[in-house]
């Protein structure tokens, strides 16, 4: 995986041992640095960034992401960059991990899952849930690389930690407190509005504190089955990223992403990934590999996840797949298998819980 820079002597490829950051929270700091008037190139340019991969799976290295942030808050000239870039934050920038939290069964389970998956998002902290008393408090302690990070760095993630709050538990969703290791660096009035409550300034840590009865008081939207199927996909995309230095991997992930939306191609995928066909084949075959059969093994190991989610009939499996039609899906899971899709359902103690369907 490599992401070339230009200038503080950074033109090398980033390694698994190195801090890095997902390119969707650096979409995002380079989203809101634009709705306040900074324009990308420039952006860029003044972080010492050649340009952005275009693979959905691309990470930055974290002292790359710092200059970012630097330059965002020079351009932009606004001091509460970090808390306009947290408050505006979407859950694409964390990719299946917001998707995980969503449908987690209570938000002690969400934040459990948030430090389970944390690398998938950014190396650069971690967040820890401390019980006291009558509050829940969710701390955030930065883990820098060689570059100090700055006060709005901080602020966004706190700042973004209310916004996922909100998104998880609906709009009425506030902190009781929030606490920040640094000294204000913006009108208060501004931090009122965005973290929804009366600031604290220059404690030992940096956090949010919520009624320790939230924990566990059920989400709106939790759904264990799909918590569980997105729980795997972050699981395997953790996976790859162990695995960055080969190709395949990565490959996969993509795929994974796209197979639903019906783009699983060639063309698509090498576009996402900042090569050409051509490269792309190039680069599977030196591992031993094709596109025909990375997405061949992709299908089979997403199906035999589908199958054991009773609410997923056998023909919205062959569409999650991108099949195109059953019988197509039928043919490929007997040579996967040796056996028929319902017959395995069975086998594996698990049936469709839809009106029957006539078996393929």
């Amino acid at each position: 995986m490599e992401f070339v820079l230009a200038n503080q002597g950074m033109n090398k490829p980033v390694h698994t041992n190195e801090k890095t950051v997902a390119i969707g929270w650096v979409r995002a700091i380079i989203a809101a640095a634009q709705q306040l008037g900074a324009a990308e190139p420039e952006l860029l340019d003044r972080a010492g960034m050649v340009a952005l991969p275009v693979d959905p799976l691309a990470r930055l290295p974290l002292d790359a992401v710092v200059h970012l942030w630097r330059a965002a808050v020079e351009l932009t000239g606004n001091p509460a960059f970090g808390l306009r870039m947290g408050q505006s934050i979407q859950p694409t920038s964390f990719n299946v991990v917001a998707y995980t939290l969503v449908s987690s069964s209570s938000l002690r389970e969400a934040v459990a899952h948030m430090q389970q998956f944390q690398h998938l998002v950014s190396d650069g902290g971690r967040i820890q849930l401390l019980e006291k008393e009558d509050f829940a408090w969710l701390v955030y302690h930065p883990v820098e690389a060689s570059l100090p990070f700055s006060p709005q760095q901080v602020e966004a993630v706190l700042a973004c930690s209310v916004a996922l709050g909100r998104w998880i538990m609906g709009t009425g969703f506030a902190p009781s407190r929030v606490c920040m290791a640094h000294a204000p660096i913006s009108d208060v009035q501004v931090y009122r509005e965005v973290l929804g409550c009366e600031p604290e300034f220059g404690g030992t840590f940096s956090g949010i504190a919520l009624p320790a009865a939230q924990l566990d008081a059920p989400l709106p939207a939790r759904n264990p089955e799909l918590c569980r199927l997105h729980e795997s996909l972050a699981r395997q995309q953790l996976a790859s990223l162990s695995n960055s230095e080969t190709f395949i991997p990565r490959v996969a992930a993509v795929l994974q992403q796209l197979l639903a939306q019906g783009m699983a191609n060639k063309e698509k995928v090498a576009a996402l990934m900042g090569v050409s066909p051509r490269t792309l084949q190039q680069r599977l075959a030196e591992e031993g590999s094709s596109f025909i059969a990375v997405q061949d093994e992709v299908r089979h190991k997403l199906a035999l996840q589908y199958l054991a989610d009773p609410m997923l009939s056998l023909g919205q499996i062959a569409v999650l797949l991108n099949f195109s039609d059953a019988s197509a899906f039928y043919r490929a899971f007997r040579r996967w298998t040796g056996t028929v899709p319902g017959n395995y359902r069975r086998a594996n103690g698990s049936t469709e819980a839809a009106t029957p369907k006539r078996q393929m």
